[in-house]
């Protein structure tokens, strides 16, 4: 029997429990539960909160970042400094002094410091903790920042090449300025690692590179004279870093092309005769190296190319044969034989610092046959008076005799006897310049600069572009070239530094100003690296 409800507004539908609802009651609540409107409220809500909770989380990790850089780079900053060569303070206190300075103060380092004569390593750890803004709300109250970091300055194996201009040009003030400068950067050097470690040439050169004796004995050079021992090298020989120990050169002449008077002056010798202008090879005898440096002599022109072409052949570890030669002479301590080191097999720093006051100009050369030999000159004995032999056709009268500008028909005029010069003597007592034009171009009434250069060759116009050869040859080698242009012309400056390494391997210095570039020098020799 089915139960049915009206009403006056509507019929009733029976409920489950019997009762009646009103058809209109069931349609409200139908509506109710399709209705959406609401919804993207409770939504935008929860996002809202979501958005405001990772907001407050990325404000705490930011401020976490900037603390830990801030420690990052204090930690850093402070092992460097500890870690340094010349850091006369306690290295824990260094690294505690940065921190105290950032704002650190509260969060010790622990620091661990190694160090012995040569090196010094320095390691810190550190942490800041940083209350949480935000994430306490997930349960994270604090986050911790750690920090570490470590440097080490350690210098090993060091060869150093010192390229000093003994020019005429650096009389005066700069030679007195060059040499506390180049004896600092010696002692400098030198105590920056253990004995035998550390090995220093030096190559003193204005027109040519006396090497001395023992180190010329290496090479296939004939010796003409004694008096110096400057050797000529062709354009070729400045590609290379490396120099032949079997191609034969020539020994240059103990001359001096630049004088006019009747005797040769030892300030315009071509090749600086001093033995204090000679050479000194691997060496660690600060003694040694600096006593040279104090006595070094100036005078004559500037040969840039020569001092660089020397001074890397004493940092190419092709150079060993030479040494074990001049070890074997007394020129080098025995201690270094194997010298100069193998960059592949050794851990080395190879440097060459090269010093100028000037530019490329001059480099001459006795040409053969007037070179060695006996020339057609003649002295008396009783005087010392010259006569020079010209053989002239249609007369027996072929000896002009300086002292009366006479032709006789012997050389002593028939006086007590004279002596037949070689040109080696002759150069050695007699200016070019004097005998071209007294005992040649005036007798034969012939050019002054016609015999001046009959005897004479030179190298001018092609210096710079070997300078540059070898340079380039150098740092392909590895060898790290620093330049001072020491109160240089534009021109000298832009050549070294060109031959630099880089332009921040350049110095330009004037007056007491060197002592500075010297001291940098020898500042970044000590490689000073960050480890960690």
């Amino acid at each position: 029997m089915e139960l049915r409800c009206e009403t006056h507004e509507q019929a009733c539908k029976p409920t489950s429990g019997g009762r009646c609802r009103s058809a209109k009651q069931s349609n409200h609540v139908a509506v109710f539960a399709r209705d959406e409107d609401g919804s993207l409220i409770i939504f935008g809500l929860i996002l809202t909160l979501l958005m405001a909770m990772m907001g407050g989380i990325a404000v705490d990790l930011m401020r976490y970042e900037e603390r830990r850089s801030m420690l990052q780079s204090t930690i850093d900053r402070s092992v460097l400094a500890a870690a340094s060569l010349s850091q006369q303070r306690d290295a824990q206190g260094v690294v505690e002094d940065y921190f105290l300075k950032a704002g650190f103060g509260d969060n010790k380092p622990n620091v661990v410091v190694t160090s012995g004569l040569n090196f010094r390593d320095v390691k810190a750890t550190a942490s800041v903790g940083i209350s949480t803004f935000f994430m306490h709300t997930i349960g994270i109250n604090d986050l911790d920042a750690p920090a570490a970091s470590r440097a080490e300055q350690r210098v090993s194996n060091v060869e150093v090449s010192m390229v000093l201009d003994v020019s005429g040009s650096m009389g005066g003030s700069r030679i007195n300025n060059l040499r506390p400068a180049a004896q600092e950067f010696i002692d400098t050097v030198l105590a920056s690692s253990d004995p035998g470690k550390v090995t220093i040439s030096v190559v003193p050169y204005n027109a040519q590179v006396n090497v001395g004796p023992e180190l010329m004995a290496q090479l296939n050079v004939s010796a003409r004279h004694a008096s110096s021992y400057c050797v000529e090298l062709p354009d070729s020989a400045f590609s290379s870093v490396s120099l032949s120990l079997t191609q034969s050169f020539v020994h240059n002449a103990h001359f001096d092309p630049y004088s006019s008077s009747g005797d040769s002056t030892a300030g315009y010798i071509h090749c600086a005769p001093s033995i204090h202008n000679r050479v000194i090879a691997i060496s660690d005898d600060a003694t040694k190296l600096k006593t040279t440096i104090q006595n070094m002599q100036v005078g004559g022109n500037t040969s840039i190319d020569l001092g660089v072409k020397w001074g890397a052949l004493l940092l190419d570890d092709n150079a060993q044969g030479l040494v074990q030669g001049m070890s074997n002479a007394g020129a080098v301590d025995a201690r270094y034989i194997g010298r100069p080191l193998n960059a592949s097999v050794n851990e080395v720093l190879k440097v060459l610092v090269v010093m100028t006051d000037g530019q490329n100009t001059t480099e001459y050369k006795i040409d053969d046959p007037y070179n060695t030999g006996l020339s057609n000159i003649y002295r008396r004995n009783s005087n010392g008076d010259l006569t020079a032999y010209h053989n002239r056709s249609n007369t027996s009268s072929d000896y002009y005799r300086l002292d009366d500008r006479e032709w006789s028909s012997s050389p002593d005029g028939g006086n007590s006897g004279s002596t037949q010069l070689t040109w080696q003597e002759v150069w050695a007592a007699y200016p070019v310049q004097y005998v071209a034009w007294n005992l040649f171009a005036r007798p034969l009434n012939g050019s002054f600069s016609g015999w001046y250069y009959t005897f004479i060759d030179y190298v001018s116009s092609t210096k710079d572009a070997r300078l540059q050869t070898i340079c380039t040859a150098a740092k392909n080698a590895g060898i790290v070239v620093y330049g001072i242009g020491f109160e240089a012309p534009s021109s000298g400056r832009n050549e070294l530094r060109a031959c630099s390494t880089s332009t921040s391997h350049y110095f330009d210095a004037s007056g007491l100003e060197i002592s500075t570039a010297f001291r940098a020098i020898a500042s970044n020799i000590s490689q000073l690296r960050l480890t960690q």
